[in-house]
């Protein structure tokens, strides 16, 4: 061995051994994401969902969980709102799985009336008597910290049902939104902000920014786990005004950044062109697709194209890589 290949030898080896520093104890794709095909949810998938919940080790037994589904107002016959069906086996889920309690709440952001959201007849009318069914717009509130910088905000009031759950389940409809592309678990957190104190629709996030709201509650309020509602969505002029798009898929995680991502990629857009997202993904993984590890149905499976307002039809992309 000569002189030169000695010195190409042991820069290679010293490369080597640094990149295995850097991925010691790393896996590429740690992030579990699951895909279920849903085609309808007239049948019972509650047990599927408790499966799931037990592979990634989300801790019900013995806990009070907090459902936060999305719910914007009451439009009969249009997408709008987190299915109740959904609601129903995932609450029966979690009592499968031994929870002290399960609660549905929410702080709708557009109607006063909690009629139109947790105490609408057709939600409690469902559900099993035990579980409760609450409007955050008028509760009470626990301060908390704000643990991120891009609102300006010291602090947020935050429902106290929300602060005093063990674990907390974000719940959102698969959707399209005018202002800032598309809403999923991390938009679903405006929901957990009392209207008594940001008003409706929780204008005072809106001014500050919606992406620099939904990275700063993300950063602040603690949620456990994502579940999005993709049997039927909708597209277009959503949240409200568009129109159903059934892609019959349930995405589950424990990661809201990777739902949230592997459900945009199913809707046809690039999550890094989302930007809330992107600015998510200075905080938190999931951004990136090599870093999700796909179970269930390979989500490929449930690519689609969602129609969007013409100012976000340059954050489409082929689906996946």
């Amino acid at each position: 061995m000569n002189r030169r290949e000695f010195f190409y030898r042991s820069i290679q080896s010293l490369a080597i051994a640094g990149l295995g520093r850097l991925t010691a104890g790393c896996s590429f794709r740690s992030l579990p994401v699951t895909a279920l095909a849903i085609p309808d949810l007239d049948k019972d998938y509650h047990r599927d969902f408790a499966r799931v919940l037990t592979e990634d080790s989300v801790p019900v037994n013995g806990k009070r969980i907090l459902l936060k589904p999305n719910f914007v107002e009451f439009h009969k016959g249009h997408p709008v709102n987190t299915d109740i069906r959904l609601i129903r086996q995932i609450s029966e889920a979690c009592f499968r799985l031994g929870a002290k309690e399960v609660i549905v709440a929410e702080a709708a952001g557009h109607r006063r009336d909690p009629w139109y959201s947790t105490l609408h007849p057709s939600l409690r009318e469902s559900l099993d008597p035990k579980v409760r069914c609450l409007d955050l717009n008028h509760g009470n509130a626990v301060r908390l910290k704000n643990k991120g910088a891009y609102t300006g905000f010291q602090h947020f009031y935050v429902a106290a049902a929300v602060a005093n759950a063990d674990v907390v389940i974000s719940m959102p409809k698969l959707k399209t939104h005018h202002w800032v592309g598309v809403t999923l678990s991390l938009k679903n957190l405006f929901g957990v902000l009392p209207g008594i104190f940001y008003g409706w629709p929780k204008n005072p996030l809106h001014l500050r920014g919606i992406p620099n709201s939904i990275v700063d509650l993300a950063l602040t309020v603690p949620v456990h786990y994502a579940i999005v509602d993709g049997v039927i969505g909708m597209e277009g002029d959503g949240p409200i005004m568009g129109t159903a798009k059934h892609v019959g898929v349930v995405i589950m995680g424990r990661n809201l950044l990777a739902v949230d991502s592997t459900a945009a990629r199913i809707m046809g857009f690039n999550p890094r062109r989302i930007s809330y997202m992107e600015m998510a993904s200075a905080h938190f993984p999931g951004l990136n697709e090599y870093s999700i590890a796909h179970r269930g149905e390979n989500p490929k499976r449930f690519a689609t194209r969602f129609a969007c307002l013409p100012q976000f039809t340059k954050a489409q992309a082929t689906n996946f890589s």
